[in-house]
């Protein structure tokens, strides 16, 4: 799809969009004869106008209004009511509108679904006559949402900035409420380690400069499911010299750094103008940049990630079912944040490790201390998001007296901290906790807990406007005695003075007292069965407790003002102990899912075994209802490479994911599920499990299951732990045996990487024999007179079988299915039987082994040739369908190229949009 201008076009999936932030853009508006337009609606196209990709939302008093087109795509989204104010060029304006309490809810719909959103807010009273002067007071789009209600408390947010130059890239992510910046450059067409590091930090957005080196990356972007952002590129005359200076509050040596680095120069200015001209902030509390490379962290490509589900799951891409969902033991929601990030960057230190092992078990070995440090942690809520936004100036009153609370724990958890002081790490996260005990003590004498009838600030603070509130308490000992003065002077007993925000204070008296009312008395209002008065008296009282109340909200919100101030100014450090407290909730989480789950510390050796005794596959043992089947592992030179047979069902994948999760548990600093695990301090982790196509990318089942294993063979060291499943099944049986022979021994020679490689092909437990280190190995089962039985157990040797009619039984397919299979299988065999008996002559006992492997490849090439035959015949009928398909209306085309589980509700309204203006 090719953008035009004044075009906003919407290219990724899973809920992400595509956009173009320009201010070149002229949009529909600009046709419009704007001089017919009242003020009001003047106002609105001058703001529109500086805001082409968003959604307006516009503020008309308690309600956030949106028109023309806007109007037209919010109110079928969101669904609500679509109405008319007015008229542009003699037709209605098209008008929605929510109101201003309930804003989130709507505001949550249109960001998952892909849209922009700009906030235009009131920025003074309403005055008669007088037209209201609004303000874009923020941008809301998914790597700048600071609202607890926008975001996922479990998850970080990260604007991601992309510059490719010509020999390096740089990747920035940055994550605005913790001011962190992560930044790191790789060589340039390092395509895939682009696509590992954002599977690993997994941004909300993607910036990309809108320069022409960037603009092939925007189909590789959208092909991974990311709202990309497509930003002008000519931000040298846009805030250069302040984005100049912003660098300068860096750390020197981060200065020099960016300097010999002109792409990650060229990344920061985009970050910082885009954030500038979104947000309306300053980016003062961004004076901090962590650069990195990726090998510093256990490498993971994004296969890997997606094969052992990390983080998501692979079925609607949610944390069930994940390692992370057993992981997660944390009290806060910030220390949840933090155990994923650590279970994306697993350690390669083992300095590092151990220091977290030595936490955790500090933690495992006093059940007092856990218990003591969950209740102290379990008062600190996401301090981390809240003094975030606090920095930004986005904080409400609950966020200060949240942060009180905080405070009052922190010289507490400091003290147990203390008993275990030997602990390094935990005397590293009490270097972070500074004493706040001043800011602590104004937070708890200046703010109500729960702020009722517009009291922010307790009584007893400030003379002044304890002063004030007497003298609304005396008023309404006023109004009292006024009451009873008039019931006393009409005879009137039932009369009433009351109070709403409409008419202020009033008299109100029943129909059947009517005649007793006094001259005096003027009418204000007269409802079913009643009359609402005032006097001059009543208004002279309503006019002092009126400015009263005036002087009184001036007062709060000056103290309040000096109050967030005050806190302002500590928002660094405050920082640095939201960032510890973090990580002593997630050791905390860690040593909590230890204890519960009976996990044992791991040991790391200075060899590249990996010994592991009852290991547990720590998800799959979660959901076991009759108990986990325990399995070693020994990997070591005398066995580094393990061919795994036996059963669909068996527990074969089960294993080899096991094997890899307890790997990446141990690096990560946590305990594991086994009874022993002496482990290699691993370099790299791959993974090549499963299969998926990629249709989008018009890449087929096989062949990306042969990128993901080219790329293991290019990138794995002997330091590496790679897992193997079924590799080459997704095509012929011959190609496919040949190509995991290729592959075992590529890796067995080439690389000397410890691997596991399960497969159906039986042929390849002859390779042991012509290579000492690789090993056979199956999963048991056993086959009795009512079908087979796994045993769930990986021993030594080869599987009898692959039992693949008994898995079809158990999986219930129908009787005649399985007797027909039965009856082909006889055949195949004696055909096969026979075709060795006839073919293959006697040979001397000492060259046995070679004759009956000739055999085994010659039998292949018979069943392979078959089943090429059939898929020949596939093939033929596919290219027929495809040949109709194709000669279908452009629009059907269309459909049936859609992934409709990848298409998000705003892509296809979008869609629905272009086809009936197509069909117009």
């Amino acid at each position: 799809m090719r953008l035009q201008r004044g075009q906003v076009a919407y290219l990724c999936k899973r809920g992400y969009g595509y956009t173009l932030l320009s201010a070149g853009l002229k949009p529909f508006w600009h046709l419009m004869n704007t001089e017919k337009h009242t003020p009001l609606m003047q106002q609105y196209h001058d703001i529109r106008r500086e805001h082409p990709d968003t959604l307006l939302f516009f503020q008309v008093g308690d309600f956030y209004e949106l028109f023309f087109e806007d109007a037209k795509k919010a109110s079928a989204f969101l669904g609500i009511a679509l109405t008319a104010r007015g008229k542009s060029g003699g037709e209605p304006i098209p008008l929605c509108g929510v109101p201003i309490h309930a804003k989130e809810h709507y505001l949550h719909k249109l960001i998952k679904g892909g849209f922009r959103v700009a906030i235009c807010d009131q920025q003074e009273e309403p005055t008669p006559g007088k037209l209201v002067r609004r303000a874009v007071t923020q941008v809301l789009t998914p790597g700048t949402l600071t609202d607890s209600k926008l975001l996922d408390e479990k998850s970080a947010s990260y604007l991601f900035s992309f510059y490719p130059g010509e020999r390096e890239w740089t990747l920035l992510f940055g994550e605005l409420l913790t001011a962190q910046l992560w930044a790191t450059t790789v060589p340039a067409n390092s395509e895939r380690i682009v696509e590992s590091e954002l599977a690993r930090f997994f941004p909300d957005e993607l910036l990309i400069p809108n320069i022409k080196a960037a603009k092939p990356f925007i189909p590789f972007f959208k092909k991974q499911g990311y709202f990309t952002t497509l930003v002008d590129g000519d931000i040298r005359s846009d805030g250069n010299a302040t984005a100049q200076e912003w660098l300068q509050r860096f750390p020197e040596n981060t200065q020099q750094l960016i300097q010999k680095h002109e792409s990650m120069r060229l990344a920061l200015y985009y970050f910082y103008a885009y954030i500038k001209r979104t947000q309306q902030t300053s980016l003062d509390q961004f004076n901090q940049l962590f650069v990195y490379k990726p090998e510093d962290f256990l490498v993971m490509d994004a296969a890997t990630q997606r094969n052992l589900e990390l983080i998501r799951n692979n079925q609607n891409g949610g944390y069930t079912n994940t390692l992370f969902a057993v992981m997660d033991g944390a009290t806060t929601p910030m220390g949840s944040r933090m155990i994923k990030k650590w279970l994306q960057r697993p350690l390669i230190k083992k300095e590092a490790i151990v220091q977290r092992q030595d936490a955790i078990a500090a933690f495992v070995c006093e059940m007092p201390f856990l218990q003591t440090m969950q209740q102290l942690l379990a008062s600190m809520g996401d301090m981390e998001r809240m003094v975030g936004r606090i920095a930004l100036s986005r904080a409400q009153h609950h966020d200060y007296t949240a942060l009180k609370k905080c405070l009052e724990v922190i010289p507490e958890i400091r003290v147990q901290l203390q008993q275990y002081s030997a602990t390094a790490l935990f005397n590293v996260i009490s270097s972070h906790m500074a004493d706040f005990s001043a800011l602590s003590d104004l937070l708890h004498r200046a703010l109500h807990d729960e702020p009722g009838g517009n009291k922010l600030i307790k009584a007893g603070f400030d003379q002044q406007l304890d002063y004030m509130r007497n003298l609304i308490e005396n008023s309404n000992r006023s109004i009292v005695e006024l009451e009873r003065k008039e019931q006393g002077e009409t005879t009137i007993s039932s009369l009433k003075i009351r109070y709403n925000n409409v008419h202020g204070y009033y008299i109100e008296i029943t129909n059947p007292n009517k005649h007793l009312v006094p001259e005096r008395y003027k009418r204000r209002q007269t409802l079913v069965g009643k009359e609402r008065y005032t006097t001059p008296e009543l208004l002279s009282l309503a006019h002092e407790i009126e400015r009263a109340h005036a002087q009184i909200e001036a007062r709060e919100k000056e103290l309040f003002d000096q109050v967030k101030r005050t806190v302002a100014e500590q928002s660094t450090p405050l920082r640095k102990l939201a960032h510890a407290l973090a990580h002593l909730d997630a050791i905390h989480g860690f040593a909590k899912v230890a204890y519960n789950n009976g996990y044992i510390r791991p040991t790391f050796t200075d060899t590249r075994d990996i010994t592991i005794a009852d290991g547990r596959h720590p998800i799959v043992e979660q959901n076991a209802q009759t108990g986990f089947i325990p399995n070693d592992t020994n990997l070591n030179d005398a066995q580094s490479l393990w061919i795994i047979t036996g059963p669909n069902m068996g527990g074969k994948s089960t294993y080899l994911r096991q094997v890899a999760l307890l790997c990446i548990m141990a690096q990560c600093g946590a305990f594991v599920p086994a009874k022993r695990a002496e482990l290699a301090l691993l370099d790299r982790v791959f993974t090549r499990i499963g299969a998926g196509d990629n249709l989008a990318a018009g890449k087929s089942t096989f062949l990306v299951e042969m990128e993901e294993t080219a790329s293991i063979c290019a990138h794995a060291t002997k330091k590496s732990l790679v897992i193997l499943d079924e590799v080459g099944r997704g095509t012929s049986t011959f190609d496919g045996l040949a190509i995991a022979h290729a592959v075992i021994e590529y890796l067995y020679t080439h690389i000397g990487a410890r691997c596991l490689f399960a497969t159906h092909y039986h042929e390849l437990t002859t390779l042991p024999a012509q290579y000492p280190g690789i090993v056979p190995f199956y999963a048991a089962s056993k086959k009795t007179d009512s079908g087979i039985v796994f045993l769930y157990k990986i021993m030594q040797g080869v599987a009898d079988g692959s039992f693949g009619i008994e898995v079809a039984k158990l999986a219930n397919l129908p009787d005649e299915v399985i007797s027909k299979a039965v009856e082909h299988l006889k055949t195949l065999t004696e055909h096969e039987q026979a075709y060795a008996h006839h073919a293959v002559p006697a040979v001397p006992a000492d060259v046995s082994g070679v004759a009956e492997s000739d055999c085994v490849r010659r039998s292949s090439q018979e069943r392979s040739r078959k089943m090429d035959d059939r898929l020949l015949q596939e093939n033929r009928r596919l290219k027929e369908k495809i040949a109709a398909l194709q000669k279908q209306a452009a629009i059907i085309t269309e459909l049936q190229n859609l992934s409709l589980d990848e298409l998000t509700p705003k892509q296809a309204f979008d869609l629905l949009w272009q086809w009936k203006d197509h069909q117009a």
